[in-house]
């Protein structure tokens, strides 16, 4: 059996309609048990029977939940929370982290680590975070647990969620999800539209520009330009990939008339790096926000550790720790939940580093601009932000993308050390793309970020369209249909590509 891939046809043409039509046509009471089952099928064609370990810590989860919601006891409750989510925990390292963490040891006492082949179910780091969010809103009083195990199973597994997110909470969708309700022409209607908008994306730029990046990412070399440009390629080539399956995964959910939480909100308009993850991949950073961040802000170990530094140091080095050390733990967590790479750790901790440095610049800097009579929202200065965070998220996506860290180091430095205009006649046809893909990428790279644009600073582009006549939006519909069969990336000459945020 095929994976069903959101991009692929076997997933938008087959899978998806067969699972409305059933849906539409069960009583509403059995509407679940036809979600149910649409979840462990798509999970099934990507993991087949290892998608076991979902459906055990899924258990285990629910049951522990249970026990945390009735009991009494205080300490039962915490050792009951500590089990489950070292248990959920427990699964996803030893299956994705093992090998990394043993090589590591074994290095340090120059011993050579015989490597352990796990089969890792998809969208184990995905729902790993859901069920931890779960048992952690139980615990808090914020929700109760659910007292029906095909409901919560439903949740856990839910078909649109499963591979690249959004990192739901249980809270935000329980409603939506178990109502059962019909599905209306009305959220029919958008949904398509959300999914159509992401093919395009997703198989128009992202696709197209997968060759390229490929090549260069495969075959560095030391030349300065030809690494800029594949800095530049990956960066977009990973926004229209990831950002276009979530709005595939959102328009999926949105037809069921469930209302999935947006991951990206034009991110490349944010004033800095900071702001910028509060717009990119908006579920995770809230997840270790929520549950990273403020717990180890507030610990006992972490307010005594302030008390300290502002007995000695003084109330600013006091306020600043405890953040500080809460931070740095959120951006190693960042990097890591990516994958078992130092790349990966490092490219958490690249923006940690950005992030500090923004607070200790903050205040100078706002200085700078009121003794200067600056509006902080001249044309001028965005467009310099604009440019700084562009040149910061394509460093980071270098060494993200980048095999290893070694990889990325040289490929980074030689921008700075053999860089030459004069090279790029002959790295441009080593990029395996014509003149043809150059301009329809281009053409669509400008689209969206007009779309962005338009959304950035007046709302939504759907609800604008939805006010237009009935022959500009089906003019609108058509001509972006057309586009995606005439342009999109498929058929003789290109393989279909996978996801990328699918493999975290």
């Amino acid at each position: 059996m095929n994976k069903l891939m959101y991009s692929a046809p076997l997933y938008f043409i087959i899978f998806l309609p067969v699972v409305v039509v059933l849906y539409q046509l069960c009583p509403q009471k059995f509407r679940k048990y036809i979600l149910l089952l649409a979840n462990y099928a798509f999970f099934y064609t990507w993991s087949k029977f290892f998608l076991v370990y979902q459906v055990i810590t899924m258990v285990i989860t629910y049951v522990s939940s249970k026990i945390i919601d009735h009991t009494l006891n205080k300490k039962t409750k915490k050792f009951i929370l500590f089990l489950a989510i070292v248990i959920n925990l427990g699964v996803l390292v030893i299956l994705k982290y093992t090998n990394f963490i043993g090589e590591n040891i074994f290095a340090i006492f120059h011993q050579r680590f015989t490597t352990v082949h796990f089969i890792t179910p998809i969208g184990i780091s995905y729902y790993t975070l859901q069920m931890i969010s779960y048992l952690m809103d139980i615990s808090s009083g914020k929700i109760h647990a659910d007292h029906s195990i095909v409901d919560f199973a439903i949740y856990a597994s839910f078909f649109p969620t499963l591979i690249q997110g959004p990192i739901t909470r249980f809270n935000e969708i329980k409603d939506s999800i178990l109502a059962c309700n019909p599905i209306t022409y009305q959220n029919l209607k958008f949904g398509s539209q959300r999914i159509l908008f992401g093919l395009m994306k997703k198989m128009i730029i992202a696709d197209r520009l997968d060759p390229a990046v490929s090549k260069i990412f495969t075959s560095y070399t030391q030349d300065g330009l030809f690494s800029l440009i594949g800095a530049v390629l990956c960066t977009i080539q990973l926004y229209m990939d990831f950002s276009g399956i979530v709005d595939i995964c959102l328009g999926s959910a949105e037809i069921f008339g469930i209302k999935l939480p947006e991951n990206f909100r034009q991110p490349f308009f944010a004033e800095n790096a900071s702001d910028f993850w509060r717009r990119w991949h908006i579920t995770l950073g809230t997840f270790l926000r929520d549950y990273v961040f403020y717990p180890i802000s507030l610990a006992k170990t972490t307010r005594r550790l302030s008390k300290f530094f502002t007995k000695h140091f003084g109330k600013s080095a006091g306020k600043f720790i405890g953040p500080l050390i809460a931070l740095f733990a959120v951006w190693f967590l960042n990097g890591l939940w990516h994958g078992p790479y130092w790349s990966y750790i490092f490219y958490g901790l690249y923006y940690f580093c950005f992030m500090v440095l923004e607070i200790l610049l903050k205040k100078p800097v706002d200085d700078f601009l009121k003794k200067h009579q600056i509006d902080n929202n001249h044309t001028g200065l965005r467009i310099f932000r604009f440019v700084k965070l562009f040149i910061i998220v394509i460093i980071g996506e270098l060494f993200f993308r980048a095999k290893t860290l070694v990889v990325g180091w040289t490929m980074f430095s030689s921008i700075f050390t053999n860089f030459h205009l004069s090279t790029f006649k002959d790295t441009l046809p080593f990029l395996r793309l014509d003149m043809i893909d150059w301009s329809i990428v281009i053409v669509g790279i400008v689209i969206i970020f007009l779309v962005d644009f338009y959304k950035e600073f007046h709302g939504s582009i759907r609800n604008a369209i939805e006010l237009k006549p009935t022959w500009i939006r089906w003019s609108i519909i058509y001509t972006c249909i057309f586009a995606l069969l005439i342009f999109g990336a498929y058929g003789p000459g290109y393989d279909i590509v996978a996801m990328i945020y699918a493999e975290f």
